[in-house]
């Protein structure tokens, strides 16, 4: 470090500026600490996936920042979910939720919780800044940026820097493991036929082991559709994952009624999602990965931004112990290890063999479609789902 170099001073560095990040920094905001938001986008930034906000996201965020599940809900761009609809083989079944889902644009979403940052703490955020090279001593952590003499300096550091994170590439040995990645499509869609604004759909096919492509409505009279398979699967099949997804239209005859009249309003894009059925490490000397960084998203369903939420909030949660204690070992991170595991990863992992039984065995989806005509098995399975 050069004597004319511009050092900023803080107590912790966030990396990246969507759902884990922000929810970080918000459940930071009365511990007193200096905080720094660094992400490589200006906001808003649209963030490709499929948009789909779990109940207990929503609940973690109102946890924090009472009201914020209120304001959320009046939120322009948020729509409420209170049905989802599954279809298989010609058909169909509904569940009704007592605890909601929400789907809401990525581009507003991520925009709406790094304004909420700003509005109720001190944070300060720093976007269309590119991490460099993240060094880490016995005294603290620097961060280099890209073209740019400024240097970042804290006592530790936090990954929330996504699914090809620059933190987890550099304090640890994390690698792409293909047969726990999920590869994804999305586009927008409007003039959807028989849709509405408070119910999801999935449709299962046989013929790409039982992935499912999904239809969630978006506000404006658009509808979010995408479909995936796991990298292992789209490699050793040699699948064109963009030409499977028009594909999947031509083996549902209802899906392809109910999109004969649609418009594909986006280009198809693609993105990737790092599979909680393995988790590697997500802490060490002076950092914490949260989010899609520490592969968080459910095997089953491929979601991640409610997992996203709470690993921020977990993360928090250690550091005000860590800074209480002024210990950033690699050992006292090992409590965020903990909570992390007991609260989410031990339920990725009965999604993963879940998912792994289901592929295996096809047969039980028609079992769960017939039982699940009892309306106290159905009300069952939404209990464990």
């Amino acid at each position: 470090m050069t004597e004319s170099a511009d050092v900023k001073q803080y107590d912790v560095l966030i990396i990246g500026a969507g759902p884990s990040g922000t929810s970080c920094a918000l459940a930071l905001h009365q511990a007193g600490l200096k905080v720094a938001i660094i992400d490589k986008s200006e906001f808003p930034r649209d963030k490709v996936c499929g948009e789909l906000l779990h109940k207990k996201a929503v609940e973690t965020l109102n946890a924090i920042l009472p009201g914020f599940e209120k304001d959320f809900i009046n939120f322009s761009k948020t729509l409420v979910l209170k049905h989802t609809t599954v279809h298989y083989k010609g058909k169909s079944l509904t569940f009704d939720w007592v605890s909601e889902s929400y789907t809401c644009p990525r581009l507003e979403f991520d925009n709406y919780l790094l304004n909420t940052v700003r509005k109720y703490t001190s944070t300060d955020i720093f976007t269309a800044t590119v991490p460099d090279k993240i060094t880490v001593t016995d005294d603290g952590v620097t961060l280099t940026i890209k073209n740019s003499p400024v240097i970042y300096s804290a006592k530790i550091i936090i990954g929330a820097d996504g699914a090809h994170s620059t933190v987890a590439k550099q304090l640890t040995e994390k690698t792409l493991d293909r047969a726990h990645y999920l590869g994804a499509v999305r586009a927008y869609y409007k003039n959807v036929k028989n849709t509405d604004n408070v119910t999801s759909e999935v449709f299962f096919s046989s013929k790409y082991n039982l992935n499912y492509l999904w239809v969630f409505p978006i506000e404006g009279n658009l509808s979010n559709v995408g479909f995936g398979l796991l990298s292992s699967n789209i490699s050793e099949n040699k699948i064109n994952l963009k030409e499977s997804f028009y594909d999947y239209f031509k083996q549902s005859p209802e899906l392809a009624e109910k999109f004969a009249d649609a418009e594909q309003v986006s280009t198809l894009e693609g993105f990737g999602v790092p599979l909680g059925s393995t988790i590697g490490t997500v802490s060490g000397k002076r950092f914490m990965l949260i989010g899609d960084a520490a592969s968080l998203s459910n095997p089953l369903s491929g979601t991640g931004m409610g997992n996203a939420v709470m690993s921020g909030k977990i993360a928090a949660d250690q550091l005000i112990r860590s800074f209480k204690a002024n210990d950033f070992s690699a050992e006292f991170m090992k409590g965020y290890d903990n909570v992390l595991q007991s609260s989410i990863v031990d339920g990725l992992y009965s999604s993963y063999k879940a998912q792994r039984t289901l592929s295996k065995l096809p047969f039980l989806l028609d079992i769960v479609f017939f039982i699940g005509k009892n309306k106290r098995i159905r009300k069952y399975i939404q209990s464990i789902v």
